[in-house]
């Protein structure tokens, strides 16, 4: 039951919404209800109205004012160009990990890779991405950068929501997993090369970076490790 307070119940929908959308019950393109929403939950529509403003800041959410709100669509262009994005600022981060963490950090990034095989393993796609997410996010927690731990949490976010609905692109379990014990061992190891390559590969793949006018991977490896 959605408690009684303005605030608690604008978050509490926006919860709501965002759980529909990233378990794929509200599909991209699906129109948003203000009417149902406040039918089923028994609420006013003002922290419906909130709570779809907020997930459109998210970039999942599609606003057409004075019409509508949708689901936001996904295109091949959108996944590759978040995968640019996406790629820089886990690099960036990557390097500032390497400068600010400990072996207890990237011990960490080990525990959330378990908790992502055991996931698949269990068939939980929701949660095998979620913790997927929380593995790469962890790069950036150890940066011990604000500014980027912001971007990145609101960057992940969009990436939750295409890999939902495009997780057959995801890595097998086993790659996946073994490609993320890569990176963590680079990460113990200091070894900035081997990461950019490592991140490279392993997200490359799924937003299809090479597939989209971009340059061989060598090339682009080159590019980033000027950065």
């Amino acid at each position: 039951m959605i408690q009684n307070n303005k605030i608690t119940i604008s978050d509490s929908v926006y919860q709501y919404l965002k759980d529909m959308i990233l378990s794929i019950q509200l599909k991209p393109g699906d129109k948003i209800n203000e009417g149902d929403i406040a039918k089923k939950l028994g609420i006013s529509r003002t922290p419906i109205r909130e709570a779809i403003r907020l997930l459109a800041n998210d970039g999942i959410v599609t606003m057409y004012p004075n019409r509508f709100a949708e689901v936001s669509r996904i295109s091949d262009e959108r996944v590759a160009q978040l995968g640019i994005v996406r790629t820089t600022l886990d690099i960036l981060a990557a390097k500032l990990a390497v400068l600010f963490g400990s072996d207890y950090d990237f011990t960490k990034m080990h525990e959330l890779n378990e908790e992502c095989k055991k996931a698949s393993l269990n068939n939980d796609v929701a949660k095998k991405i979620k913790m997927n997410c929380a593995f790469h996010l962890e790069l950036s927690k150890i940066s011990k950068n604000l500014e980027l731990i912001a971007i990145q949490q609101k960057l992940y976010l969009q990436i939750e929501f295409i890999q939902a609905f495009y997780h057959d692109r995801i890595e097998p379990t086993i790659d996946q997993y073994n490609q993320h014990k890569e990176i963590v061992l680079a990460l113990f190891n200091r070894d900035v090369d081997r990461l950019i390559e490592l991140l490279l590969i392993h997200e490359g793949k799924f937003h299809n970076l090479n597939g989209n006018g971009l340059k061989s991977l060598r090339d682009i490896q080159s590019i980033y490790k000027k950065l």
